[in-house]
């Protein structure tokens, strides 16, 4: 069950899903998976994973997951987002690497790094840390602490950079 919601979060996120095809899973290490897909015949791999801590504990978050899609051209190779069970306040979501502070931008229940030329840093930080935490607020005006693991994402993302050359 698990699979097939990351199939349909993928396919979501795909900016073509109408053309898209089923995402297949290419590899898994800890808690992170990684995915393809086909867009426009081109081949698109994510990495996925879904947090392993959501606070408060009382509130309903629905799945929070993070992505990073490997992008194959272009200046920028990688684009991070991240998607929860509710709508976020429009306001600045904090995600921290080890300590480095990163921004993501909100639109509905997804959002981004708010500056594309930090993504390269953003995947960097990713490898090479121990922890992810977001600090987001939903519309509601929750504020809202995740937990993303980081050990399996070096050997994932590996795996997604040979699938999607």
């Amino acid at each position: 069950m698990k699979s097939i919601s990351t199939a349909v979060a993928i396919i979501t996120l795909s900016s073509t899903c109408a053309l898209a095809q089923t995402p297949r899973v290419i590899g898994t290490s800890d808690s992170w998976s990684a995915w393809k897909v086909y867009e426009n015949k081109t081949a698109v791999c994510y990495v996925h994973s879904d947090a392993s801590s959501k606070k408060p504990e009382h509130l309903d978050h629905g799945r929070v997951s993070l992505f990073i899609r490997r992008l194959n051209r272009g200046k920028v190779r990688t684009e991070a987002s991240l998607q929860v069970g509710y709508e976020f306040a429009p306001t600045a979501i904090r995600i921290a690497v080890d300590g480095r502070r990163f921004t993501m931008i909100p639109r509905g229940n997804y959002a981004w790094l708010r500056r594309t030329e930090r993504e390269a840093e953003f995947a960097r930080a990713l490898e090479k840390g121990r922890m992810a935490i977001v600090e987001a607020t939903s519309r509601r005006g929750n504020k809202t602490t995740y937990s993303f693991p980081l050990k399996g994402f070096p050997a994932v993302m590996k795996k997604a950079r040979q699938g999607c050359r």
